[in-house]
């Protein structure tokens, strides 16, 4: 814990500030030049779609610009439109496989615990929480990587010819989310995000730890009508807080968005990507600041206009 209270996004800004100096009189000094600067625009998705817009609103003198795709610019405590997008995606008939599964896990897991995980190949995760987020998660990348037709073909198939739709959905989980998809069910066991070590995995529990303490986005449950299961809920992600990183971890949201703005960010020449379907949208700025033109990002001739102008920047 002593070095993690350097984690956080302030602190990756500046780091990136120094680096960027860093970098551009390392430039200077192989080209034989004093005081010059080269523009530079910086890039990011999701989270490090965030700190590209942070950076630009920061660093304004030190940047031109700012792509800033899926960008989560707004923290969330209770994120439960991430459930609800995947229900919108999925569309009604994959959404109630969907949710006929999640009722038919909850149940099995009350009376058949070990064979149940086991038949998902997540026997070590002894929290019930870990292995719903588990699930939760399977699901989810179908729809945010734009590959619906992975997860609701065979399962609404399954559906139509009676056969077990756990059964079925297990098959993806093992067979798509950790084979193809590349997931590790280790990084949903508690057990592993509190090991300490500096190892590959060691990015989960950083992860965690910004989540616990600066941006939430506690991927909760919706009251009603719910994909997930309802088991994940605010007392899951706040009693994994406390389990991994111990006592007084709490995410300052509102500190956050008071910082950086949330969605009201007031920097400029910043271009937010969204995809429709991806569940962090709503996380994103999805609206055109006043006195920008938001449908020129549509117009084919206008985009490839910015990226020549983009590459014209580009000086190494």
């Amino acid at each position: 814990m002593e070095n993690l209270k350097y984690l956080s996004s302030k602190q990756a800004l500046f780091d990136l500030a120094v680096f960027r100096q860093w970098y551009q009189e390392s430039l200077n000094l192989k080209r034989n030049r004093t005081g010059a600067e080269n523009a530079w625009f910086v890039f990011g998705v999701s989270y490090s779609g965030a700190l590209s817009a942070w950076f630009r609103l920061k660093f304004p003198h030190l940047t031109c610009g700012s792509l800033a795709s899926s960008a989560v610019v707004l923290a969330v405590y209770n994120y439960t439109d991430y459930d609800k997008q995947v229900g919108e995606s999925a569309g009604p008939e994959c959404k109630a496989v969907l949710q006929e599964i999640t009722e038919l896990v909850d149940r099995s897991l009350e009376t058949n615990k070990k064979e149940l995980k086991k038949q998902f190949g997540a026997a070590e995760l002894d929290i019930d929480g870990d292995f719903f987020y588990f699930l939760a998660d399977a699901a989810v990348v179908a729809f945010q990587y734009g590959h619906p037709d992975a997860l609701c073909t065979p399962l609404v198939d399954a559906k139509k010819a009676g056969m077990d739709l756990v059964a079925a959905y297990a098959k993806y989980v093992k067979e798509y989310f950790v084979g193809t998809f590349g997931v590790s069910v280790e990084t949903y066991n508690q057990k592993h995000l509190k090991n300490t070590a500096v190892n590959e995995g060691s990015s989960d529990r950083l992860w965690w730890f910004q989540v616990c303490t600066e941006v939430a986005y506690f991927q909760v449950a919706p009251s009603n009508d719910t994909v997930r299961s309802s088991k994940i809920d605010t007392k899951y992600h706040l009693d994994l807080c406390k389990n991994v990183f111990g006592e007084g971890i709490y995410p300052e949201v509102d500190v956050t968005n008071i910082y950086y703005g949330g969605t009201n960010i007031a920097g400029s020449k910043i271009i937010f990507t969204n995809g429709s379907q991806d569940p962090w949208r709503h996380a994103s700025k999805q609206t055109s600041s006043p006195g920008n033109n938001a449908q020129s990002c549509s117009i084919p001739d206008a985009v490839n206009k910015v990226r020549h102008k983009m590459t014209e920047h580009i000086d190494l």
